[in-house]
């Protein structure tokens, strides 16, 4: 137990950290032909014992309400303390299936179940880690017939994809001796103090930005009425369509095919420039819709949670490695199905690409702090029967492919548990080439439609133009 003088330091979170994904843990799987774990287990303790933060635990200060890291920086830990929580499976017994993953690839893949990556006893919410006094990383590593998976979960209300790519990289960091420098760590959270200081400002633009209003359409107030909405349209996915999650994986070749298809169109039309992850999130979109799109009465709402790192470090270069959640969401302007369906690939990826540019500027972030507390503090996706709702989230920034396990790495895989709203996705980088993990559910027919769309490309008719 370690007390509260010089021997630790209290590294506080932000309101972001605790605004809704305080109650989920994200599990990233990958899997490997084999792994060294006594060499991985010392790894990730050696990380944990270089940077401390990840040898940290959640506790709740009543004072001010709110979670908080208990940092161990004494040089000498006391007897027994756990740097990280380390569990093997034994399941020779069972074979994973494995999809081939070329640089020519266009495929549908089966994802795998958590508990291959993940021990049942793994917590996910801060109040779990708080009062069990838990380690912040957890690493198991399942041994299956034909591979090994090996999880590494993390409380999202600690970090968020960005912070976990750098777990990532400590990890193996020490795991093949390479160099690298931890985080710095700070009794203070320089995220809470500057979204005070903008809050308390004059605009430094609209009152209501572009982009605002939009997502003031899209999301609503957390009240019964409006939970249980949501709820109703979650159960109508689950039970009604039997959403089930999947995943799609685009090797280099074919990335670079449709990429700079739509990269070529959207500078002939003098249109701007696209991103390779605006460009993959609506290809996904669009190919979902290949089938009902034309006929559907319904419309749909796309947000995604966008890093506010670019946007702050001019101000503040400590933000270019801060760790915690540093997101907001942003949603797209109204649209039907059918609009979706009959536009371009290009004209959606720009729509994508100007709602993150609406999100990463100072007016949007200040306009947002002044909105919430109107509505009472928080925010949620509306829910609407005529609607169709999808979430994503473009991970690639946090590097979580570069694993060096020394193996092959055959599969990565994104959970977010213990719930998710069906139709979210997250896009991530995979040997070369692109992956996106529906991973928290998709309507069977919606995954038909794309994988026609993945046939039309390894035949050489791409239906998604």
């Amino acid at each position: 137990m370690l007390s509260a003088d010089a021997e630790s330091l209290v590294v506080p979170l932000s309101g972001i950290d605790q605004n809704g994904v305080h109650t989920s843990s994200i599990t990233f799987g990958y899997v490997v032909r084999d792994v060294d774990v006594k060499a991985l287990e010392e790894a990730a303790n050696r990380a944990a014992e270089e940077w401390r933060l990840l040898a940290g635990r959640v506790e709740w200060n009543g004072d001010i309400k709110s979670y908080q890291i208990r940092v161990p920086v004494a040089a000498t830990l006391p007897p027994g303390y756990a740097l990280t929580k380390f569990t093997t499976s034994q399941l020779r017994s069972t074979k994973l299936p494995l999809t081939p993953l070329t640089d020519d690839s266009a495929t549908a893949l089966e994802k795998p179940p958590a508990k291959y990556f993940r021990h049942p006893s793994t917590f996910n919410s801060l109040a779990d880690f708080a009062s069990k006094k838990a380690p912040l990383l957890s690493l198991h590593v399942s041994f299956m017939a034909n591979c090994t998976c090996i999880g590494m979960t993390l409380p999202h209300g600690v970090f968020d994809a960005t912070g976990m790519g750098q777990v990532v990289k400590a990890i193996n960091s020490c795991l093949n001796n390479l160099p690298w420098v931890p985080p710095k760590l700070s009794s203070s959270n320089i995220l809470t103090e500057e979204l005070r200081r903008l809050k308390e400002s004059e605009n430094v633009g609209e009152a209501c930005p572009p982009g605002l209003a939009d997502l003031q359409r899209d999301f609503s107030s957390v009240n019964v009425k409006n939970v249980l909405t949501v709820g109703s349209s979650v159960a109508t996915e689950l039970f009604w369509h039997r959403v089930k999650a999947g995943a799609v994986y685009l090797g280099p070749e074919v990335v670079e095919d449709i990429v700079s298809k739509v990269k070529k169109q959207a500078a002939a039309e003098g249109k701007g420039w696209v991103s390779t992850g605006d460009i993959l999130v609506s290809f996904i979109i669009k190919a979902a819709y290949l089938e009902e799109g034309p006929t559907s009465l319904n419309s749909i709402r796309v947000s995604a949670a966008v890093s506010l790192r670019s946007a702050l470090a001019p101000s503040n270069r400590e933000f270019e490695e801060y760790s915690h959640n540093a997101l907001l969401p942003l949603a797209f302007p109204s649209l039907t199905v059918q609009e979706v369906s009959a536009m371009s690939l290009c004209d959606l990826a720009l729509i994508h690409r100007k709602a993150i540019e609406n999100v990463r500027n100072i007016a949007y972030i200040q306009g947002y702090e002044k909105w919430v507390p109107t509505i009472g503090g928080s925010a949620i996706p509306a829910g609407d029967r005529k609607s169709d709702a999808w979430l994503l989230s473009n991970q690639v920034i946090g590097g979580m492919d570069k694993f060096d396990f020394g193996s092959e790495l055959l599969g990565l895989w994104h959970y977010m548990l213990p719930f998710m709203v069906p139709h979210a996705f997250t896009l991530n980088r995979l040997r070369g080439g692109y992956i996106c993990d529906l991973f928290s559910g998709i309507r069977p027919s919606r995954m038909k439609s794309i994988e026609k769309a993945l046939e039309g490309i390894r035949n050489g008719t791409p239906l998604v133009l």
